[in-house]
């Protein structure tokens, strides 16, 4: 029912990636259509086009692999990393539009959104897909992937005595090898920007976010979800697990280098770790914060709504049941106030009560606890037993 009700609603996510001018130019260039973004294909060809015209480089020069393992690009964990990185982006476009749009058509087709916000509720999709679509956003994108190109490239040639195989610094100055151009002009830039792009997608889903709490929505302090309804808005960070893992395995690369090649302690993956997790809960967790005062304020509420409900029926039950009311409407109360109706109502009580400030479990976060973990755990399985691995990751995983 949800699905053939998609295409009739204009409050639906229409796309979550179908906007910008670097959509649209691969859409003119054939790599993708409006009906079908093509991401296998896009993704193996984006990681050809960044690396393998570099291998191809440090095979000219000798720098593909060699004795001294700083200069050897197949020896870079950061390449392999990257490289993943890239064909997650891309894969991930066609499941995060549909699970996207799934979670927002909820709203409508479980009735959440009533019939008089409609219109603000489609201004909201309308407005997240301006957003995410604006050229100038792209450009500044543009610009910041090449400044932070050249910046991780001139730290990471200045650390290394004699260079690395994308360069070495000289003066303070970065003077990159032939595959060092490639990556300095293609790779690296297409990686940064394909990640900004995202970080963009998600600030703007943020604030689609805040614009559906800002609607009249039809909530029930009751609901068993203890969220008023709107749990199932939730489980959106399952849909960044791809991203995740690939943003995690850049930052383990990095840290696996500093392990294996310079003999760094595991006081690196420690911070590393910590500061994934840090990142997770703070970035998944805060666009849903835009529900908090809608659901601090139904809970109040309701708390109050229902607390002179059972106060009603106990009367009408002690005067009943036990005789020990003077309420003069006795059992015309609430009609019945036998033993199930205590129950009930008690039970519906307590649901209010349990009521959460935020649409958002364990259940929902787990996952990209995990995802993040998992690279991490496998640099650490470079210095310390397995076992002592998995149990601090439990441990973690248990916070």
């Amino acid at each position: 029912m949800v699905a053939n009700d998609l295409p009739q609603t204009p409050a639906v996510l229409l796309s979550f990636n179908r906007q910008g001018p670097f959509y649209r130019l691969q859409r003119r260039l054939g790599l993708l259509s409006d009906s079908h973004l093509a991401v296998g294909r896009r993704a193996a060809l984006f990681l050809m086009l960044a690396w393998l015209p570099a291998l191809v480089l440090a095979l000219l020069q000798g720098l593909a692999l060699n004795a001294q393992h700083e200069r050897a690009l197949l020896l870079d964990f950061s390449v392999y990393a990257f490289g993943l990185a890239l064909v997650a982006f891309v894969l991930m476009e066609q499941t995060s539009d549909k699970r996207m749009a799934w979670l927002v058509s909820q709203f409508v087709a479980q009735g959440i959104v009533r019939d008089s916000a409609r219109p603000a509720f489609a201004a909201a999709r309308l407005n997240m897909e301006r957003r995410a679509g604006a050229a100038w956003v792209e450009a500044l994108l543009l610009l910041a992937a090449y400044a932070i190109a050249y910046e991780w490239m001139s730290i990471g040639a200045a650390r290394i005595p004699g260079g690395t195989w994308y360069g070495q610094s000289v003066d303070g100055q970065l003077q990159p090898t032939l595959p060092g151009w490639w990556a300095l002009g293609v790779a690296l830039p297409l990686f940064w920007f394909l990640l900004g792009r995202w970080l963009w997608r998600f600030f703007t889903w943020g604030l689609m976010l805040r614009d559906i709490a800002r609607c009249d929505l039809r909530l029930v302090p009751s609901h068993p979800d203890r969220c008023g309804g709107i749990a199932f808005i939730g489980q959106y960070p399952k849909t960044y697990l791809m991203f995740v893992f690939a943003l995690s395995s850049v930052v383990a690369a990095g840290v696996l280098k500093t392990v294996v090649y310079a003999g760094a302690s595991l006081l690196s993956f420690k911070f590393a770790l910590f500061g994934l997790v840090a990142f997770l809960v703070i970035a998944f967790v805060l666009p849903l914060l835009a529900f908090t005062p809608v659901l601090v304020a139904l809970k109040k509420q309701g708390l109050s709504r229902y607390g002179a409900l059972v106060s009603q029926h106990h009367l009408a039950f002690e005067a009943r049941w036990l005789g020990g009311s003077d309420d003069p409407r006795g059992d015309d109360a609430l009609g019945s106030p036998d033993m199930s109706s205590l129950a009930d109502l008690s039970a519906a009580y307590d649901l209010v009560k349990s009521m959460q400030a935020v649409p958002v479990t364990k259940a929902s976060i787990f996952p990209l606890l995990l995802a993040a973990t998992v690279p991490l755990a496998g640099v650490a399985l470079t210095r310390v037993p397995f076992k002592a691995i998995l149990d601090s990751v439990k441990g973690l995983l248990l916070l």
